[in-house]
């Protein structure tokens, strides 16, 4: 065989060895792309699956368990005060339901959707959403459905018997609003006050409020440090 074959050959040889490794190179390239891609995916996955996750435990909080509130407003005072974060507990509700001396959430206004309006009447579904246009009352019950409310003398009295409230402040009476009394509470309804009876908008001026308006119970103070604990 001449030289120049053998030269050519060989040529074609390393040529062909080239080629091959280019491809295998090539085709590991496109694989370790492939593999990225496919980990890149799953992660994004994930995440999203755990934020999903995240809100939905969220929402199930919100809708069943409880909820942060904000007090506005002195109605309250001087059980509590303006900007109090508290802890409002839907658990209990439907677990105790309402008593005397219970200081609830009321939802006063409540919450409308701007497109999934057949979504308005579903309750439970409405208040699993935050919103800064719902307006609640935040009163303590003074009477349950049958009661007879009465108020002589800037004192209150549940069926001629004369309520104790250690929670008021002293020289905090009590006085007739646009209800006429004596006062009979109607089925499924309750009668609510403010603690600071000089200043509260409540069953006084507005009648009783339906049981199914009540979102939920204060329980626990958060804020501020200072009063941090459970609410009575």
């Amino acid at each position: 065989m001449k030289n120049d074959d053998v030269t050519k050959m060989q040529y074609e040889f390393n040529e062909f060895v080239k080629n091959d490794d280019d491809v295998l190179d090539s085709m590991v390239k496109t694989i370790s792309v492939e593999r990225r891609n496919r980990h890149t995916r799953s992660e994004t996955f994930a995440w999203f699956r755990s934020f999903a996750f995240a809100i939905a435990v969220v929402l199930l909080i919100r809708g069943f368990v409880g909820e942060p509130v904000r007090v506005f407003g002195p109605s309250m005072e001087e059980t509590l005060h303006q900007d109090d974060v508290l802890i409002m507990s839907k658990i209990s509700l439907r677990t105790n339901g309402v008593q005397v001396g219970d200081i609830v959430v009321i939802e006063i206004e409540p919450v409308t959707f701007k497109f999934m309006h057949f979504l308005d009447d579903v309750v439970w579904f409405r208040r699993l959403f935050p919103t800064q246009n719902r307006e609640d009352y935040i009163k303590r019950v003074i009477a349950l459905e049958g009661d007879t409310v009465d108020i002589w003398d800037g004192r209150v009295y549940v069926n001629s018997k004369l309520l104790d409230e250690p929670y008021l402040s002293d020289g905090n009476l009590t006085y007739e609003r646009y209800i006429e009394m004596p006062y009979t509470v109607p089925e499924g309804y309750i009668f609510v006050m403010g603690d600071n009876r000089l200043v509260s908008k409540d069953s006084r001026s507005l009648g009783a409020f339906s049981v199914d308006s009540i979102i939920g119970k204060i329980v626990y103070r958060t804020w501020p440090l200072t009063k941090i604990g459970s609410v009575k």
